[in-house]
């Protein structure tokens, strides 16, 4: 039987319907270009409108896992290795990904007040005084891969512990565990940058060497604002790519 779209879940259909089949591709039942159901197979499939099967398969277009070909269809994209600037992805998703074995040293977790600037990314309302800091090292098989700062918008009144983060791992596994918030959104940049003295030390690497930074704010399934981030990469570790087209 396949897996189903449930009408009683707290996530939204079209994003049930996109993991789903992001698991059919996943696992080598919907082959590199192979043709996905249509719009009408899947619709009696997993009983959803044809508008959320349109939702869902515009998302998975635009973080890689399908493309379209005018006048043929839309078929499955061949699997990447790299990271896709389309693809919204936790640090943890991208190295097992690459059959690397993710970890993370919490350097620091706390509430904290917001600076301006993260105040007007998060969007935050003039009420709220605190937001969750995280600032964590990622490894890959042990390795430094980079460095994150992160600042997160959590239902009034609750926090996270470093138990449960350092349990879970992946922050965004950890939001829609105990918060029902799923990342499904993002909006990112991506500039090269120079390691300090600390961040040198804390990667491994000579000061002054090559980072990666990505600098993004994302967004949960209510189209709310809920983490802001910035994650220094090494550059001889870490690699994006993007697919153009015209």
């Amino acid at each position: 039987m396949p897996a189903i779209v449930d009408p009683n879940d707290y996530t939204p259909k079209y994003y049930q319907l996109v993991t789903i089949l992001r698991e059919r591709i996943s696992s080598g039942e919907l082959l590199p270009h192979q043709p996905i159901p249509s719009e009408r197979q899947l619709e009696d499939i997993y009983s959803v409108s044809r508008t959320t099967i349109r939702q869902a398969i515009d998302l998975l277009v635009r973080q890689g896992f399908l493309y379209r070909e005018h006048g043929r269809g839309t078929f499955v994209s061949p699997q990447k290795l790299q990271k896709g600037i389309s693809e919204l992805t936790s640090f943890s998703e991208d190295m097992r990904a690459r059959g690397i074995e993710p970890g993370q040293k919490i350097l620091e977790l706390k509430m904290a007040v917001p600076s301006e600037e993260v105040r007007q990314r998060l969007e935050l309302p003039a009420d709220q005084d605190e937001v969750l800091f995280i600032e964590r090292l990622r490894l890959g098989d042990g390795v430094p891969m980079g460095l994150m700062t992160s600042y997160h918008v959590l239902p009034e009144g609750l926090t996270l512990d470093r138990e449960g983060l350092e349990a879970v791992g992946s922050i965004y596994s950890l939001l829609q565990e105990k918060f029902h918030l799923i990342a499904t959104e993002a909006d990112e940049t991506l500039e090269a940058v120079l390691a300090t003295p600390r961040e040198a030390g804390l990667l491994q690497i000579a000061a002054g060497s090559p980072l990666l930074l990505s600098v993004r704010v994302t967004y949960s399934q209510y189209r709310r604002a809920m983490e802001y981030v910035k994650i220094l990469y090494r550059a001889d570790r870490y690699q994006y790519f993007a697919k153009l087209t015209r």
